[in-house]
């Protein structure tokens, strides 16, 4: 008798505690989000503040992008953008840009690499260089290579 009682009165208690538990307080306090409303705008006038004060015509010309002249240079820029391509989406972009002005052949691994990012900024990009390069490459001629060394068995 005593092993039947005893799950009885645990289930009673539990119940019991189920259906006499003390209300919980909300979460708010209030629902009046007014003064969040308040912090919102005074950030906002905070941005626009900044944004207002670097105008574009204040600063100076922009600097024209160069390409590389010696093989020093293009080794540096070749470094430079496979390690901008290991960062953040933002310098991805930047490396796929320079990458595009840079335009030479030995852009084209960034360019591949742009491709398949998964900033679609940057495969856009990426894509619109590929496309100018590859206009651009048509028009060349192709390099006259030598003929292969069984060129005699081919005969």
């Amino acid at each position: 008798m005593q092993n039947v009682l005893l799950p009885v009165v645990a289930i009673a208690l539990g119940a019991g505690l189920l259906i006499w538990r003390r209300p919980t307080r909300p979460l708010l306090r209030s629902t009046d989000v007014s003064d969040v409303a308040e912090l919102n705008r005074a950030q906002l006038e905070l941005v626009i503040e900044t944004s207002t004060a670097s105008d574009p015509q204040d600063s100076p010309e922009p600097v024209t992008w160069q390409p590389p002249a010696t093989a020093r240079e293009r080794c540096m820029l070749q470094n430079k953008l496979r390690l901008c391509m290991d960062q953040g989406p933002d310098q991805r972009l930047e490396a796929v840009r320079m990458a595009a002005l840079w335009g030479g052949a030995q852009a084209l691994p960034v360019l591949r690499r742009g491709l398949r990012d998964s900033d679609s900024r940057v495969v856009i990009e990426s894509a619109a260089a590929i496309e100018s390069l590859r206009s651009v490459r048509a028009i060349q001629p192709a390099p006259s290579a030598r003929p292969p060394r069984n060129v005699a068995r081919m005969r």
